[in-house]
C-alpha cells in the first residue's frame, strides 16, 4: 500500500493510457465497420448456365445505388485486344430495336440490391469480334489454354465519392463450348489508380 501510495501519479497515467488504448482500438473498429459498409460493390455474375447461352447479370451490392456510365467487353485474343460498348442495347429478345430508354440502355441508375442483365455472352463476343483490334498487349490470352477471354468492364459512379470506380470480370472458353468465369470472384476497381485509370478509359468512350 505504500508504495501504492508514493507511486499512485504514475499508476493513475498508466491506468489512463490503457483506457484509451483500448478506446482507440474498439473506435478503429467501428471505423473500419462503417467504411466496409460503406464501400461500393458491383457483382458480375454469370447466370443461366456455364454455356455461351448463359447471361452476365449486373448487380449492386452497395449500401447506396449507383450510377453506370458505360458497360465495355474486352475480348482479349491471342493477337490482341478488341474493345466496344455495350450499354447501348441493339435488340430486344425479339429482335426488334427498342423503343424506350429503360429497355435501350444500361446507363443510368442503379439501386442498392438490384439488377441488369448485360445480355447473353454469345452475343456480348459476336459484337466484340466486330470491333478492331487496339490493343496487342496486356492481353489476358498469355498462358491461357482459351484462343480468347472475355472481359465485361462496368464503369460507375457511387454517391458522392470522388471519381469514377469500376467493376471487372473475365470469363474463359473451353473445347466443349463451355463458359465459364476466371476467378472466384468480381474484381473490385476503387482505389486511387484504378479511378484513374477508369477515368482514362471513360475519356476514351466520350471521344470516340
Amino acid at each position: 500500500m505504500e508504495w501504492i501510495s508514493s507511486h499512485g501519479t504514475f499508476l493513475q497515467f498508466m491506468t489512463s493510457l490503457g483506457t484509451l488504448a483500448v478506446w482507440i482500438f474498439y473506435a478503429q473498429l467501428l471505423y473500419a465497420g462503417f467504411r466496409r459498409q460503406r464501400r461500393p460493390k458491383v457483382v458480375i455474375n454469370q447466370v443461366m448456365g456455364l454455356s455461351t447461352q448463359g447471361r452476365c447479370l449486373i448487380s449492386n451490392m452497395s449500401a447506396e445505388g449507383i450510377h453506370i456510365e458505360t458497360v465495355q467487353v474486352w475480348l482479349h485474343e491471342k493477337c490482341g485486344i478488341r474493345r466496344c460498348t455495350v450499354s447501348e442495347v441493339e435488340t430486344d429478345e425479339n429482335g426488334d430495336t427498342p423503343t424506350s430508354i429503360a429497355r435501350g440502355t444500361l446507363q443510368g441508375p442503379l439501386p442498392s440490391n438490384a439488377h441488369l442483365d448485360a445480355g447473353e455472352i454469345d452475343s456480348l463476343v459476336r459484337r466484340a469480334r466486330a470491333a478492331d483490334i487496339e490493343d496487342e498487349d496486356n492481353t489476358l490470352c498469355e498462358g491461357e489454354d482459351s484462343d480468347y477471354v472475355l472481359e465485361l468492364l462496368v464503369l460507375y459512379i457511387y454517391s458522392s465519392a470522388p471519381g469514377i470506380m469500376g467493376a471487372s470480370r473475365s470469363f474463359v472458353f473451353d473445347d466443349n463450348g463451355q463458359a465459364r468465369p476466371h476467378h472466384l470472384e468480381t474484381q473490385q476497381l476503387r482505389g486511387y489508380r484504378d479511378r484513374k485509370r477508369m477515368a482514362r478509359i471513360y475519356r476514351n468512350y466520350l471521344d470516340r
